[in-house]
C-alpha cells in the first residue's frame, strides 16, 4: 500500500512537485515534448524532454517552432507540455503585426484577451494533431484580471479542449510562494477591487477522439 505521505495531491507550492506528480500518474515513461521551452525552468531538476521547441530558442539545441505549427507528424507523441504566456495588455500608439508579441520571450504576452484565446485554441488543436490516441496534454494556465474584468482562463481552456476531443483527466493547483508587489497599492485613494491571484493551474487532458464535436460543455 502506498504510504500516505507519498500520496499524489492536487495542490503544491512547486512546479517540480506538480510535474513529478503528473509523471507518476499519467506519464510514467517520462515527458516527451515541451512546445514552449523558454529557459527550461520546468526541467532544471527533472531532465529535458526528447523534443524541445520555442518560438525564440535560447540555445542551439532547442528547435525554433510556433506552438500552432509543431514540426512533427500526426499521432506521434504520448504527451506534450504547454506553458504559454498569460499576460494581456495594450501597447498604446504602437503599430504591430498580428501575433507579433505572442511568446516573444519567456514572460511575453498578448495585446488582448481575444488574442490569448485564439493562440490557446490553435495550440490545443495542434497538440491534438501530434498526440497519439489517449496521449496527454499538460497545459499550464492562470486566471487573470484584464481591463477590470475577471477572466476564468482555466474554464475557457477546458471548454476548448472538450470541443476538439480532449477529456479533462486531472487538475493541479500551483500556489505561489511569493508574488511581485502591486505598485498601485501605494497610490493615494487606491481601492482593491479583485482578490490577488496567487495560484495557477496544470490541467491534464487526454486525447479521446479524432473529430471535433458540435457540443459545447460549459464548466462553472
Amino acid at each position: 500500500m502506498k504510504d500516505k505521505a507519498e500520496t499524489v495531491k492536487s495542490c503544491y507550492e512547486s512546479q517540480e512537485d506538480i510535474l513529478n506528480a503528473i509523471k507518476e500518474l499519467y506519464c510514467p515513461e517520462g515527458f516527451e515534448c515541451d512546445i514552449t521551452y523558454g529557459n527550461g525552468v520546468f526541467w532544471k531538476n527533472i531532465g529535458n524532454p526528447k523534443h524541445c521547441f520555442d518560438i525564440a530558442p535560447t540555445a542551439d539545441w532547442i528547435k525554433k517552432a510556433d506552438s500552432t505549427n509543431i514540426p512533427l507528424d500526426n499521432d506521434v507523441l504520448n504527451n506534450v507540455v504547454f506553458d504559454p504566456p498569460f499576460l494581456t495588455y495594450i501597447k498604446d500608439g504602437k503599430d504591430y503585426k498580428d501575433g507579433a508579441m505572442i511568446m516573444s520571450r519567456r514572460f511575453g504576452g498578448y495585446y488582448s484577451y481575444d488574442q490569448l484565446e485564439e493562440h490557446y485554441e490553435k495550440s490545443l488543436e495542434e497538440m491534438h494533431r501530434v498526440l497519439k490516441n489517449h496521449g496527454k496534454i499538460i497545459f499550464k494556465c492562470q486566471d487573470i484580471i484584464h481591463n477590470h474584468k475577471m477572466h476564468c482562463t482555466h474554464c475557457m481552456v477546458i471548454n476548448m479542449a472538450e470541443k476538439i476531443g480532449l477529456r479533462l483527466k486531472d487538475m493541479f493547483i500551483l500556489v505561489a510562494k511569493h508574488r511581485m508587489s502591486m505598485p498601485q497599492a501605494n497610490m493615494p485613494n487606491f481601492k482593491q477591487k479583485h482578490a490577488r491571484i496567487y495560484h495557477s493551474y496544470f490541467l491534464v487532458f487526454e486525447k479521446v477522439r479524432a473529430k471535433k464535436l458540435n457540443t459545447k460543455i460549459t464548466y462553472f
